[in-house]
Formats: structure tokens, sequence, C-alpha cells
């Protein structure tokens, strides 16, 4: 079995070798599959070609580095594609931020053979790279949700998925180049995927950790995730193939901006936690809103970590 573990980079060059340090720890129970990393290096500048260099000196896997010159992450993502396309049946998706469990791809795998899943996903976890307060690891703000391993759900996302190659390019478009800076390619993907009749079930114990630096660590960036979240899931309602209409789009930011300011002086007497709870949904109904005038919240043109 062939598999690439795509990674879409950019100018995090302590990132990427931790990640490449994690891939080279990864165990297999059984046959260990044909493995190869791919690092689509999004700096014209290829400034993670050193750390390919480097790499390639002790990984004990083969590691192809292409650039893809065209800012952008479905851009970086559509190159990685393209380069699994040429050998691959499977194609994992890991960030450059992150780091895998030693069982991580084995477990994506086993849980593709066990479900016969186009995709599977898994569950990704916060290593903070500083000490941050203890209304954000109350709020668990950089938690996500976990399922049951087998369990079919609707959404992936490309910090942890494994998907067929076939699936992939049954789709015809792939990640969506619009959103380049704005986040929400995955999300608006795999929406299709499932939407075309391809399945996706949960492999819980396929852990990824993400590290989290002290420029995310706080309310000013959990707020304006929040916001940039509202203005691309708007966009991407808008470019469904039966898109929401207006009304609703509408009614559903009002209700969340209204609901998140009413609960505010509640969750203000739960403690900070709760009342940047009940901010985030109203700061997430304003994105809502937004997103339909046309705001673009390009989240990813700044770089967090190195």
């Amino acid at each position: 079995m062939k598999v690439d573990v795509a990674i879409a980079t950019y100018r995090r060059p302590r990132g990427l070798f931790r990640l490449l340090g994690g891939l080279g720890r990864l165990r297999f129970r059984a046959d260990e599959p044909e493995l190869r990393v791919v690092v689509i290096d999004n700096d014209p500048a290829g400034s993670a070609g050193p750390v390919c260099e480097d790499a390639q000196r002790w990984l004990e896997l083969p590691l192809l580095h292409r650039v893809e010159p065209r800012r952008g992450i479905p851009q970086a993502r559509n190159a990685a594609v393209a380069a699994a396309l040429e050998r691959a049946e499977f194609l994992a998706f890991i960030d450059d931020d992150e780091v895998p469990s030693p069982q991580w791809l084995d477990e994506l795998l086993r849980v593709q053979a066990e479900t016969g899943a186009d995709a599977v996903a898994g569950p990704c976890e916060p290593i903070f790279e500083d000490r941050v307060p203890r209304w954000i690891e109350r709020g668990r703000f950089f938690e996500h949700p976990r399922f049951a391993t087998g369990t079919r759900v609707r959404h992936a996302y490309t910090h942890n998925v494994l998907v067929r190659t076939d699936a992939l390019a049954g789709l015809g478009a792939l990640f969506d180049e619009r959103l380049a800076l704005s986040g929400g390619e995955d999300s608006e993907l795999f929406e299709r995927f499932v939407a075309r009749g391809h399945a996706i079930a949960w492999a819980d114990a396929a852990l990824v950790f993400e590290w989290v630096p002290g420029s995310r660590a706080n309310a000013r960036w959990i707020l304006r995730r929040a916001f940039r979240i509202g203005t691309s899931s708007t966009f991407l309602d808008r470019q469904r193939e039966r898109p929401l209409g207006l009304p609703r789009l509408l009614a559903h930011g009002g209700w969340c901006l209204a609901k998140g300011a009413t609960l505010l002086p509640l969750g203000a007497l739960r403690g900070r936690a709760g009342a940047m709870r009940a901010l985030r949904l109203a700061v997430f109904g304003a994105g809502r809103l937004g997103g339909l005038v046309g705001i673009d919240r390009e989240e990813y043109r700044v770089v967090h970590g190195t």
C-alpha cells in the first residue's frame, strides 16, 4: 500500500523539523505501508529547503520537497494532491504546527480497512508553548469534538485526515483557491465529499498534537478567529450547490449575535471563561453578517509560531 503524508508549510522551520521528527517515530503493528513524505513549501524563496535537506540525512522515509510559489493554503494542498495522484492510494494530511502520536497513521489505516470509509479523521489536542491563563484551559477554546472510533462523521479537517486519492480525484474541483488565506477550504471540500456519497469515519486513537504559541493563546486571537470562521462559513453557505438564502443567513447571524450578547452577563458571573464563550458566539454571529457584505478576514496572512 502506498501512502503519502502531505505537509503544507510556510516559514515554520522549527515546526516543520519537529513534525518530521514525529513522522520518523511512527510505528505500525502489521505490515508497514510504503510511505512518502510530501512537503509543499508555500514560500517562493523555498525556506523549507534546508530543513528538508537536513531531514533526508536522518529521516528513514522518502521525502519530496516542492515549492508552490502561489501564496495560499488551498494552493499548497492542491499541489500535494497532485503529487499524491502520481503514486499513492491514500493521502494523509497533517499541519506544520503539529506532531503525530506514534500510532497516528497506523490507526487511520486500521479504521479505514475495518470500515471501508473513503476518509478517516482523527482528534487534535493542544500543547501550549507558554503558560496560559486558567480561563483558557477552563473554556477549552483550543479543543475539538471527539467521537467513538468507527463513528460516521460529516466533517473532516486537514489537520488530521486520511483520504483515498481516487475519491479526491473523483471530486473534480479540489480545495477552493479563492480561500487562499481565509481558511475554511477543507470544510468546503469535505462537505462536497460527503454530498457525493463518500463516507468519513472517526479514529479516536489517531491522535495528533498541535503546538499553540502565545500569540494565539489570548482573548484577541480567539475572538478574531471566531469572526473569521463566521465570515468564511457565510461564504461557503452561499457557494453550495443549494446555497442558503439571504433571509436564513441573516436570521442565523443575528440569532448568534443576539444570543451571545444576552448570555454575556450570565457568563460573566461564571468567570472569564463563561464570558468569553458568550462573547465568542456573538462575534461569530457578527462575522456571519459581515460575510454577507463581502468582509473577508485573511487569518492566515499572519504566521504564528516558527
